[in-house]
């Protein structure tokens, strides 16, 4: 990594997400903040009898700007970071004043482990990380104190509220369905903004709001410092950056929006259940053919060569009969096959596409432990039985992936919750 160039998160990181440090956020020099507009030092705002340094909020200002991928510094870029910056420290000085009543601590030097843990996933160590912030006006300190304060508010909330949280086997399975039904349409790579009404009063203001957003962002604004400022989902705190994401994630009321836009524009508000949404589409790209891997069964009943019309009807039949007896999946084939004197074929794992038509596509159609109807080949009449599938290529996430996504975004719309409510009834002082 050069001199000046950082890979770094530049916001809160997802929750149970967090302590991989995965993301990356490409710095570049800009010239620092006192070169731009001078700020006088003192107290910028007092949190609970705890103070926030003009010092503090110009440092943050700073990184903001360096990650926000501005071309050009202006006065409203600097309003709009100086907002978004002291926005964040009110939050972390709440959440660090939180995890003191919990007693959850994180200590420099664990921090410092956390740090270099990501530099060197970027091929990078701790000291250059440090000296490029530094090159950029951002002190080594106000960093650890960053993130200390989203370890210890990952572990309250973790502590507090992870075990409330379910995700049933149904939800991860619907997502799979709308993800697996959109693996042969574009992918997006989309950023996004979700401002929550706080009752149905609000609604109309909440998307007031959202024009007076599109029309800045339209403008100028940088998508990553509103998202900062002012989204309540999740990836606030990457900016509202989603990833590559299908249509099939998405609402239904946001993929059709998607659908209809551009590469580097934004979107009209949104009306979405509990809110409205902004998402910007900053790239479109075209989708690689879907794979899976699959455990099947056959049950199968071979029909001779120039059989007629009527044989062919009563091996139909019997496949019927071992059908319709089948139960518990896979583990009744056996026992279903032998009702009506049917062979079982068990294929072990296999690609899909080393599978034949009509093989295939009866099998994908599939979910675990589900058999298909029954149908004819060259050969004779089949039943194929579901086991298990793993579904690769086209970023499709495997179960145990989407269930921990689902988890996550659970968890984070929790800890925004908490953490407004814990603004709500905090004493802050504004100067």
């Amino acid at each position: 990594m050069s001199k000046g160039t950082i890979s770094a998160c530049a916001g809160r990181f997802a929750l149970g997400a967090m302590l991989a440090l995965s993301c990356a956020v490409w710095l570049k020099p800009q010239p620092t903040l006192a070169q731009q507009r001078p700020l006088n030092e003192g107290v910028a705002a007092i949190v609970n009898d705890q103070p926030i340094t003009r010092l503090d909020v110009r440092q943050r200002v700073q990184f903001l700007i360096a990650t926000s991928g501005a071309q050009q510094i202006t006065p409203e870029l600097i309003q709009r970071a100086t907002s978004a910056a002291l926005n964040s420290l009110i939050d972390e000085r709440l959440q660090l004043q939180e995890a003191a009543k919990f007693k959850v601590d994180a200590s420099d030097r664990e921090i410092d482990r956390i740090l270099a843990n990501q530099a060197r996933q970027n091929g990078a160590t701790l000291e250059t990380f440090f000296r490029d912030l530094a090159d950029i006006g951002v002190s080594a300190q106000s960093y650890r104190d960053k993130t200390r304060a989203e370890v210890v508010w990952q572990r309250i909330v973790s502590g507090r509220f992870g075990s409330r949280v379910r995700v049933n086997r149904d939800q991860v399975k619907a997502a799979l369905d709308r993800i697996l039904a959109n693996t042969n349409k574009p992918q997006y790579l989309i950023s996004e903004i979700f401002l929550e009404d706080e009752n149905a009063q609000s609604a109309p203001q909440t998307l007031e709001g959202a024009r007076t957003l599109v029309q800045q962002l339209r403008a100028g604004t940088p998508f990553q410092l509103v998202a900062q400022q002012f989204s309540f989902a999740p990836s606030a705190s990457t900016g509202g950056d989603m990833g590559w994401i299908t249509l099939g994630e998405l609402k239904a009321e946001v993929a059709t929006a998607v659908e209809q836009m551009t590469p580097g524009t934004v979107s009209d508000p949104i009306v979405v259940p509990g809110g409205v949404m902004i998402v910007s589409v900053r790239e479109k790209r075209e989708p690689s053919p879907p794979k899976a891997k699959l455990k099947l069964k056959e049950m199968t009943r071979k029909v001779p060569a120039g059989a007629d019309e009527a044989t062919w009807r009563r091996a139909e039949q019997a496949a019927r009969g071992s059908r319709d007896a089948l139960r518990n999946g896979c583990d009744g084939v056996n026992r279903a096959a032998q009702r009506s004197s049917l062979e079982v074929i068990d294929y072990g794992e296999i690609q899909d596409e080393d599978l034949g038509e009509p093989f295939r596509s009866q099998a994908l159609g599939l979910s675990n432990g589900q058999a298909s109807a029954v149908f004819r080949s060259e050969t004779g009449v089949h039943v194929m039985v579901l086991c298990d599938r793993e579904n690769t290529g086209s970023d499709i996430p495997t179960l145990e992936q989407l269930e921990d996504r689902l988890y996550e975004q659970e968890l984070a719309l929790i800890a925004r919750r908490y953490l407004r409510d814990i603004r709500r009834e905090a004493a802050i002082i504004q100067p």
